[in-house]
């Protein structure tokens, strides 16, 4: 500020010192400073913060006559080793997150394998339980068909001779053994009451 070009004058003779005592001494450890409350990672990926935080840091500290507007931090470079050995972290963290999806991808897998294969026992057990049932209730139908004729054959002991008679085709047999009965002919002597 034009006010304290005085001030400039008395306290530092020059701009130069000015700036050597002001802006060249403290610029780099404010810098240093605050680049070390940074990872070598989070300074690249959040230079935006960085370059507010720097520029917070040198308006606090860098007091006199100098006002510093803002601050830019255009490029933040490391050795090559040291880049060779962040390169190598991030590899490393980049095959952990893999073999981290690769396990999710494989417990999900396994998570749908144990769900299908759960279906498919319960289908079975079902498809079991209805054939049982169709045995079962085709058991007690018959049951209940056989207790039916026994039932009609004891109320009429005829109902036999019926039945074979009519399912009987009206040939005789061509060969009959001698003192065999013939098949479905009732040939008792009539008493004549009839």
């Amino acid at each position: 500020p034009e006010a304290r070009v005085e001030e400039l004058y008395s306290q530092y003779g020059t701009i130069e010192k000015m700036v050597d005592r002001l802006i060249s001494r403290k610029v780099p450890d404010e810098v240093k400073n605050v680049f070390g409350r940074y990872t070598a990672i989070s300074a690249i990926q959040d230079r935006t913060k960085l370059g507010i935080d720097v520029n917070e840091g040198l308006k606090k500290s860098v007091v006199g006559p100098v006002v510093i507007d803002s601050v830019q931090v255009e490029d933040v470079t490391f050795s090559d080793a040291y880049e060779q050995s962040i390169e190598k972290r991030m590899m490393a963290e980049v095959e952990i997150q893999t073999k981290r999806q690769n396990l999710e991808t494989e417990r999900i897998n396994a998570e749908i394998t144990v769900t299908q294969a759960k279906a498919q026992a319960d289908s079975a057990l079902a498809k079991a339980q209805a054939e049982a049932e169709a045995i079962r209730v085709r058991g007690i139908a018959e049951a209940d068909a056989i207790k039916a004729r026994g039932e009609a054959l004891k109320q009429n002991a005829q109902l036999i001779a019926l039945t074979q008679a009519e399912k009987w085709n009206g040939v005789l047999p061509a060969t009959m053994v001698p003192g065999g009965t013939v098949p479905f002919l009732n040939l008792k002597a009539n008493s004549g009451n009839d």
